[in-house]
């Protein structure tokens, strides 16, 4: 054994049962009696009785047990020895020493979280994605503690499968029976205040470790474990979750995140279900990195498509992969689905929306897209945040595992597996360019967006979309210099549904006309478009309207007045045909920039009715647009403007003059060469 400590560095722990160390150390005593005889008989061999004395010294140097000096009884004896070797254990041989692939520094982490407060009772959550690994983490830190004695009982369920095979009162049970080691304490038919006032006193001081795995829900925290005054000093509650408000509603301290596995870790967990072994297997070097590109670090997809790409040909490989993409593997799918199970009907279609459209968009403007359709943006964001279901960058896009926005796919295309125009949302080029050269499309299509230059044989008209009376949401890719026709008879400018109208890079776009009051028009925004040479489109929806193009000439007539909710825009004076009365109506802006870059005769612009309307009007612009003392006298009933502007050095003293004294609360005047 001491040869094996010295060549192999192996660990030796000595137990002296009965036996003085220095008997050993010295060889005296038996020790002594016996090596005296060994002697007698191997006298042609000493240097094997001399290899002897010398181990025997060595090890009485070694760390050991000494029983009785320093022990009651056997049983402690064992105990002590049984608590030491599995920590020098768990020293030499990691968890990733079991095919758990980068979890070791995810348990170090808990751990240090575990520790901080000790003498305190800890409830910590541990937070994240389906597949992530919370459950295969908590088991770790369990396995690992549970072993020592420093807990005075463990206990390890699975609350989401226990439940629904057994119901939450038999889940309880079972749990005060493990603590109490087969002591178990009758909980049908009682309270949940007299169970845990029964079940506190029986705790009394003993410290505790709990691992309430998959839990769904706060009330399934407090029917378990209740508060943490009912547990000794020290003890350790350790939850998992896929929902992050199930955590903080059920009263857990701390919530520890679960990221996605890093490139190098994914291939080798890969490679171990794939190959059984941590290497690249040759030739399968670029297929490989193929599939953990497609699972994104998450070890459930890892081990699974280890496991089904196992012991397979490369065309097998190159086959599957095909699939993988177009069909997501199912037993992955099922575990992923059951957080998306678990929303509300309107969070479900804002995460169906992002999973289509959405993903890598600014979360602003999703909010305004998904608050155009009665989404509630910001609520819907927030829970899907919370569930795991997507995340905000530190840019403020939102991102999302590739595998739930394959999910998403999928249970759209589960709708109507066998006629895509049957489905809610649709993306797919060759889908959309059947439906649309076909007329298939029905009143079951919401959202569809549009990729024209892989359909370049497809002219669209607006009887295509004549078939989807339901459609909300149009976006279209379009080759640069095409032009793109369609009027108010169109499904999407249907006066009664909430519509949001964003047009990008349109160098040729002539026209955005309606002769109707679109009544949920909530967005307005031309992006990258020389024109239209002219938009005629009104809302009372519409808040903050972008505008602003050279050539764009806006026919503003009397249904202007629908744009009661109007709170910022900035458009050029020559851009308007006309500027109706019914600017009086604008109560809600705040920011109205009116320039005229052409120099025309501003005499029309009637800004004594603009100023009338405009009451909490906050900042005023003059650049080029008239001389200032030209302003019309109720310029005094702006009361609440902060910021008056001024293109010209020259206009500044005029500008003093004619300022009222009752505009309040002006605090900045800005002068400047070019407006």
């Amino acid at each position: 054994m001491i040869e094996c400590m010295e060549r192999n560095e192996q660990i030796v722990v000595p137990v002296f049962f009965n036996v003085n160390p220095s008997h050993l150390r010295y060889q005296c005593g038996d020790y002594g009696d016996a090596l005296a005889k060994h002697e007698g008989k191997f006298k042609e061999n000493m240097i094997k009785i001399q290899s002897w004395r010398s181990a025997l010294e060595k090890a009485s140097n070694l760390k050991g047990f000494h029983y009785p000096a320093n022990f009651e009884d056997e049983s402690d004896l064992i105990d002590e020895i049984v608590k030491d070797i599995r920590q020098k254990l768990n020293k030499f041989y990691p968890c990733e020493s079991n095919g758990l692939v980068g979890i070791d520094k995810k348990v170090e982490q808990i751990q240090s979280l575990l520790i901080s407060g000790s003498s305190e009772v800890l409830f910590l959550g541990i937070w994240g994605m389906g597949g992530i690994g919370k459950t295969t983490i908590a088991q770790a830190i369990y396995d690992k503690y549970s072993r020592h004695d420093e807990y005075d009982g463990c206990c390890f369920l699975n609350v989401r499968e226990g439940f629904e095979q057994h119901g939450l009162s038999l889940l309880r049970e079972k749990l005060l029976c493990d603590l109490f080691e087969g002591e178990g304490l009758r909980t049908s038919g009682i309270s949940k205040a007299r169970f845990f006032s029964s079940a506190g006193r029986r705790m009394g001081g003993r410290k505790v470790l709990v691992v309430l795995d998959d839990v769904t829900t706060s009330e399934q925290i407090k029917y378990l474990v209740g508060e943490p005054i009912y547990f000794g000093q020290g003890s350790r509650v350790i939850i998992t979750s896929r929902d992050q408000d199930v955590l903080t509603s059920g009263g857990v301290h701390q919530i520890y995140e679960v990221k996605e596995m890093c490139p190098k870790d994914s291939l080798k967990l890969f490679n171990l279900h794939a190959f059984k072994e941590s290497q690249l297997k040759m030739g399968y070097e670029k297929l490989s990195e193929e599939v953990v590109k497609i699972a994104q670090g998450n070890p459930l997809a890892l081990t699974v498509l280890g496991s089904d790409f196992h012991s397979r040909s490369i065309d097998t490989w190159e086959c599957a992969l095909s699939k993988i993409k177009k069909y997501p593997n199912e037993k992955i799918q099922s575990v992923l689905r059951f957080s998306y199970d678990g929303l509300h009907e309107v969070e479900k279609k804002a995460f169906l929306d992002i999973a289509f459209f959405f993903k890598d968009d600014d979360k602003d403007y999703v909010i305004r897209q998904l608050d155009a359709w009665g989404f509630y943006g910001v609520c819907g964001i927030e829970v899907l945040q919370r569930k795991a279901l997507l995340t905000i960058l530190s840019d403020n896009r939102i991102q999302m595992h590739e595998l739930i926005r394959k999910m998403g796919c999928e249970i759209v295309r589960q709708e109507s597996i066998e006629s895509p125009g049957r489905r809610s949302r649709l993306r797919d080029s060759e889908d959309i360019h059947d439906i649309l050269r076909y007329n298939l499309g029905t009143d079951k299509v919401e959202a569809m967006q549009i990729d024209v230059n892989q359909m370049t044989d497809l002219r669209l008209k607006v009887d295509t979309f004549k078939s989807m009376p339901r459609l909300r949401f149009l976006k279209i890719y379009h080759p640069l210099h095409a032009e793109l026709s369609m009027s108010s008879r169109a499904p999407v400018w249907s006066p009664d549904k909430h519509v949001a109208l964003l047009l990008s890079g349109y160098e040729e776009l002539m026209s955005v006309a309606s002769e109707i009051h679109i009544k949920f028009l909530h967005y307005l925004l031309f992006d990258g478009c020389s024109g239209p040479k002219e938009i005629s489109v009104t809302s009372k929806e519409i808040r903050q309207p972008n505008i602003t193009r050279p050539r764009m000439e806006i026919i503003m007539n009397s249904s202007i007045g629908h744009l009661s909710s109007l709170e910022c825009s900035a458009v050029d004076v020559q851009q308007f045909k006309n500027l109706p009365n019914e600017l009086l109506c604008l109560r809600s802006t705040y920011y109205l920039k009116l320039s005229n870059s052409n120099g025309q005769n501003t005499k029309k612009l009637k800004l004594h009715i603009l100023f009338d309307g405009l009451r909490y009007y906050q900042l005023i612009p003059f650049s080029k647009l008239c001389n200032p003392v030209a302003a019309p006298l109720n310029i005094s009933a702006l009361s609440w403007c902060r910021e008056f502007i001024v293109g010209e050095k020259e206009s500044l003293a005029d500008l003093l003059k004619a300022l009222p004294f009752e505009t309040k609360y002006t605090t900045n005047l800005f002068v400047s060469e070019h407006f």
